[in-house]
């Protein structure tokens, strides 16, 4: 009777600590929202070393101040192998990198009803892998940072299309650019993924991403392997039954609201974005001549970018010249050029994707192996990103994971704005 009474106990529990974990995780908590993301927008263009390129601009408003002004922000970036991290818009005071994440301090506080526009570059590595789905391509799967409690109207990922032979889910190419679209909820992520040849840039063994594998066993001493896993079975199913009904009608108004699987007519809006780049006429490191078109020293390998910033309209001399995608010295200095982005955005509205061509596409589970490395930290694994929204005042729901501790803060390598003020 003693050890019944164990056993039935030991079932008992674990059918709780499985039916809160289900219910946590279908009931949504509802709170007032301290922030929203208007636009997240990453352009993405791959290098003939098989690293990225990637330009981060970010449009956050901040919706209630009542327990601080938002002054700085953690996001999630995907490994910890980039470089050249640099601030871009005025906004941005200094970038502390702290390998999975940085921490963008901005120039003052922002507060109630304010939108701040923040802008960054990096070179990304480690982001591809070889042979992953088909022998002779290479697969780059790439989920930009998420927020817990943070609504993200709309996010863009722009991936230069160029030789690349599949993607997925499906998206609008425009401009000799991919352009995948999602809005997502607090705590939602989008994952998309291009495949190219093997052949197609620099692939190497040794710098394609290594998915990391782990987990665990946890057991009693009051019970055999095979009468736990044969109570887990049962609290399982007995669950599934109870919550399973709940579950599908909240997904199926969910589906029902975002618009899912109606139509794919999409309205497009033009964007142009014109970005200042000055070079150096001499490589800082080894003093060669750069080279016309590269930006990188092709002796040391060293960046021959002074300084490169977006430009409005306004702020250039005859903008009607730089109208249409591409790369146009400008002024009087052989050192100093306009480049400019066009793209065709999707219009916030209608379906979220539209097919543009007949190539195939490939699935990716990328979300779900980031999901429990990002439930107690801002550090993920494999090809994903995560984030936490933050300030130093922790708001954001920051307070649970200790960001605005100032431990946070030690041992950063820090990146100074490029303003010149």
């Amino acid at each position: 009777m003693n050890t019944f009474v164990k056993r039935t106990t030991g079932f008992i529990v674990i059918a709780a600590v499985i039916l809160f974990a289900v219910f946590a995780s279908a009931v949504p908590a509802y709170a007032a929202a301290t922030d929203e993301i208007l636009n997240f927008i990453i352009v993405v263009d791959v290098n003939e070393d098989a690293s990225l390129e990637m330009t981060y601009h970010i449009e956050w408003m901040v919706l209630d101040d009542s327990i601080g002004e938002l002054e700085w922000i953690d996001l999630g970036v995907p490994n910890q192998y980039h470089t050249n991290i640099t601030p871009i818009s005025d906004s941005v005071d200094r970038i502390e990198d702290y390998g999975n994440s940085l921490s963008i301090y901005l120039d003052r506080g922002y507060g109630e009803g304010e939108v701040v526009t923040v802008e960054f570059s990096m070179t990304q590595d480690h982001m591809y892998q070889i042979d992953k789905w088909v022998e002779g391509e290479t697969v780059y799967t790439f989920t930009p940072a998420w927020f817990d409690d943070i609504d993200v109207d709309n996010l863009y990922i722009l991936w230069n299309a160029d030789k690349a032979g599949a993607w997925q889910p499906d998206c609008f190419e425009e401009d000799g650019y991919l352009t995948f679209y999602s809005s997502l909820s607090g705590g939602d992520r989008y994952t998309m993924t291009v495949v190219y040849p093997n052949d197609a840039f620099g692939f190497s063994i040794e710098n394609q991403n290594t998915e990391g594998n782990g987990g665990g066993n946890g057991g009693g001493e009051n019970f055999g392997i095979f009468e736990a896993i044969g109570g887990l079975i049962a609290a399982i199913i007995a669950l599934l039954m109870v919550s399973a009904p709940f579950v599908l009608l909240f997904n199926f108004i969910k589906w029902i609201a975002n618009g899912l699987g109606f139509g794919s007519n999409q309205r497009t809006e033009k964007k142009i974005v014109r970005t200042k780049i000055e070079y150096y006429d001499n490589c800082p490191s080894c003093g060669m001549a750069r080279e016309e078109g590269k930006d990188s020293c092709q002796y040391c390998g060293r960046s021959m970018i002074k300084s490169k910033e977006v430009v409005e309209e306004k702020d250039i001399k005859n903008p009607e010249k730089y109208t249409k995608k591409g790369t146009y010295r400008y002024g009087d200095s052989g050192n100093t050029y306009i480049s400019v982005n066009v793209v065709n955005v999707p219009v916030r509205g209608g379906s979220r994707s539209s097919s543009s061509g007949s190539r195939s596409s490939h699935h990716s589970s990328c979300a779900s192996s980031c999901a429990s490395s990002c439930a107690s930290s801002c550090a993920c694994a494999s090809s994903c990103a995560c984030a936490c929204a933050c300030a130093s005042s922790g708001r954001a729901g920051c307070s649970v994971k200790d960001f605005f501790q100032e431990r946070l803060h030690e041992g950063r390598v820090k990146v100074e704005s490029k303003k010149s003020n």
